[in-house]
């Protein structure tokens, strides 16, 4: 029983891994095409560029992942008040509920 459980896992594991870095690429990429002469560090490396690039580079993949550029961010309390009216219940989902027994603890 503890074999298939961690078989599943790792498996799980795995699978998440791979996701991560294909996101990780698709990120870069849309990183590289909305500023394409970024500095690829953190240090700015021509006092010239754009002190805004971060801010651009944000809204390019919030307007590529489909949000509006006026989308303001709400309080988690009224998230989760507006999912509890639309029927959305973190107990039927597994990785919400491994958070909420964590915070019991």
């Amino acid at each position: 029983m503890e074999k298939e459980m961690l078989e599943t896992i790792t498996q799980r594991l795995d699978r998440l891994e791979k996701t991560v870095a294909a996101l990780n690429q698709k990120l870069s990429a849309v990183v590289e095409e909305a500023a394409p002469n970024s500095p690829k560090d953190f240090e700015m490396q021509n006092e010239n560029q754009d002190d805004n690039i971060g801010t651009k580079v944000i809204a390019e993949i919030l307007k590529k992942m489909g949000i509006p550029e006026d989308f303001e961010l709400r309080p988690i309390e009224e998230l989760h008040e507006s999912m509890k009216q639309h029927g959305i219940r973190a107990e039927d989902n597994e990785f919400s509920r491994a958070i909420i027994e964590e915070r019991e603890r």
